[in-house]
């Protein structure tokens, strides 16, 4: 029996505050976590707090590449976020930027302010340190929302490498 942690838990930031810093200790080796965080059908099994909620994830995984993962799909719009790959040492180190975007039937976009993600994976024994660190987001509304959102979503990913 997998025992979830509570959200609140990974969260390590003040609320709200700049940056949003989330950690967490995962049972399993840092390339196990690597892959979770980099191949397709491994984040569509996390990204989102409540497992299985993310309609689709791309990656092209090499400096310059581009990811988006699909929260919300209708005939009318399409929301997802998205980004660029800046850094990739596996399985130490990723970074990756980040933008909110709502892209409507109509071909306009409504996206947020560019953002940074910096994910270091560092062996403890038999696990992995996860520090995930987001910043430059603009609004403090934004951090919030950012910083419950990645510590809903480290509780999936622990139940995820944990099997």
């Amino acid at each position: 029996m997998t025992v979830r942690q509570p959200a609140r838990d990974f969260l390590k930031s003040d609320p709200g505050q700049e940056p949003v810093i989330v950690e967490g200790l995962f049972r399993a080796d840092p390339a196990r976590v690597f892959r979770a965080f980099t191949e397709p059908e491994e984040v569509v099994c996390w990204f989102l707090p409540k497992s299985g909620a993310l309609v689709s994830a791309e990656i092209d995984l090499k400096v310059g590449g581009r990811w988006c993962f699909v929260t919300e799909k209708s005939a009318d719009k399409q929301i997802h976020f998205e980004g660029e790959y800046l850094t990739i040492e596996a399985p130490k180190r990723l970074e990756f930027s980040w933008r909110h975007v709502q892209e409507h039937a109509d071909g306009t976009r409504e996206t947020s302010e560019t953002s940074r993600v910096l994910v270091t994976f560092t062996e403890a024994g038999k696990a992995t340190e996860v520090r995930l660190r987001h910043e430059a987001i603009t609004t403090e509304d934004a951090r919030r929302g950012v910083g419950g959102g990645w510590s809903g979503c480290f509780g999936q990913l622990a139940e995820l490498v944990a099997k």
